[in-house]
């Protein structure tokens, strides 16, 4: 052990004790000059004052040699205890702070579990349905000079329809149109009821059809006026199982067809 491994306390009482040894070694120092001043001066020396000096400083030196040693063995063995005592409570505050981490994620996995399935009931499913529409069919020209070419009203309407079961409730809908030979994704290509992209077009809201099979069809039209390029279109229709529609804050209620 080094004397930085030391706590203060017992480095302290070694200091003193120290200090004590070193003052007794002075005091030998001084009684041995006195004693070789009084031989040069002729003064008779006895065995009992030579003797003297050596037997204080002895006894001062193992005095304090074991004072020293009991001083630094008590701070000793105080400071381990203190050290001992701060383990145990920094030991019980870990354990308490596991324990309520612990139940924390309890708690916070319980609240997840009871949550996930609401989540899921709304998060909704969405189907999708697509279609390419090629170009339009011009009508005949009476010269032959002029290139064909079509106008909206010579486009033939595609109905892009998605089915869902009857008790659905549809919560959004989503259109999507671009050039058939263009390379952008289809889902970067949304667009709106009656938004021109190019010579097409999606040409109402979609709207919803009761079918005789426990189903119902979400249906939108879209036309292509283009003589000469084919275009993609996409209905996507996000729902839910059937509930009562203030459920469902977010809700895209749709137009019935059999009402137009």
């Amino acid at each position: 052990m080094s004397l930085t491994d030391l706590d203060d306390k017992v480095l302290a009482a070694a200091i003193a004790a120290a200090g004590t040894v070193i003052g007794a070694l002075i005091q030998l120092r001084a009684a041995w000059r006195r004693e070789v001043a009084d031989r040069a001066r002729g003064a008779p020396v006895t065995k009992k004052s030579r003797r003297g000096p050596f037997l204080a400083v002895g006894i001062l030196l193992v005095a304090a040699a074991g004072g020293g040693f009991a001083a630094a063995h008590y701070l000793q063995r105080q400071s381990e205890r203190e050290t001992a005592a701060m383990q145990a409570e920094l030991k019980a505050q870990l354990a308490q702070i596991s324990a309520t981490a612990e139940r924390l994620a309890q708690v916070t996995q319980r609240d997840r579990d009871v949550a996930a399935p609401v989540a899921d009931s709304r998060a909704g499913t969405i189907v999708t349905v697509s279609a390419t529409v090629g170009p339009c069919r011009p009508p005949a020209s009476p010269s032959s000079d002029t290139t064909p070419s079509c106008g909206e009203a010579d486009a033939v309407p595609v109905t892009l329809c998605a089915s869902l079961p009857a008790a659905a409730f549809v919560t959004d809908t989503a259109l999507y149109a671009s050039p058939a030979e263009s390379h952008q994704p289809m889902d970067d290509s949304r667009v709106e009821v009656g938004q021109d992209v190019g010579h097409a077009r999606f040409l109402e809201r979609p709207s919803e059809r009761a079918e005789p099979d426990q189903t119902k069809l979400v249906c939108v039209p879209f036309a292509n006026w283009d003589a000469e390029h084919a275009y993609r279109a996409r209905l996507a229709v996000k729902h839910v199982p059937g509930r009562r529609a203030d459920e469902y804050s977010n809700a895209s209620l749709l137009p019935s067809s059999d009402s137009q």
